[in-house]
């Protein structure tokens, strides 16, 4: 979900885009208390207390496999620009590792959202069409979280690599989000 455009931004398949249109509509579930909150919200488990916060969501989410959710709001200083939202279908809490990987990359998504919504001279603006393909979106979060760099930085590989090998920018996007394409400090690399 992003502030500057109410409702899912990207979503993994169409199961968890059920899960983001029903808590956009609904107006509950733990992307929403995150994004109200400014708090990451779990729920190791849809049982108990939860099942009752939130009972259209919880339903859907169980008759669609999922069993556990964890939300972090992307945050700039005091700006909400949206929520990362995570699906496990199983129970339980997330691991350290876990953990710190989710907020890494909720920090790398805050970062691309806010440096596309005000135009820094090396991004794109929000309102041009490309942008808004979620693919583009998560590879820049990808590579700019694999090799360290600012979302920016890691746009401008994308785009390098793509006008280097005659291929669109979201066809770039698209390959290193199937992960067929894995960028390294030296240049791309190409998975089998």
């Amino acid at each position: 979900m992003s502030g500057a455009r109410p409702g899912p931004v990207c979503v993994s398949d169409s199961n968890i885009a059920g899960l983001e249109n029903l808590q956009f509509e609904a107006q509950q579930g733990p992307c929403r208390d995150a994004y109200r909150s400014g708090r990451s919200v779990h729920a190791p488990s849809l049982d108990g207390p939860v099942a009752m916060r939130w009972p259209p969501f919880v339903s859907l989410a169980r008759a669609r496999g999922i069993r556990a959710v964890s939300a972090y709001p992307l945050i700039n200083r005091t700006v909400s620009v949206g929520v990362l939202t995570l699906y496990r279908a199983q129970e339980g809490e997330l691991s350290g590792t876990q953990q710190d990987d989710s907020v890494a990359v909720a920090r790398v998504l805050t970062d691309t959202l806010t440096s596309l919504a005000i135009g820094e001279p090396s991004s794109p603006r929000l309102d041009e069409p490309f942008v808004y393909r979620a693919e583009i979106y998560q590879a820049s979060g990808m590579v700019a979280v694999h090799l360290g760099v600012p979302p920016d930085d890691a746009l401008v590989r994308i785009r390098d690599y793509g006008t280097a090998h005659g291929i669109s920018v979201l066809d770039v996007a698209t390959e290193v989000v199937a992960l067929r394409l894995r960028f390294a400090a030296a240049g791309p690399d190409v998975q089998q």
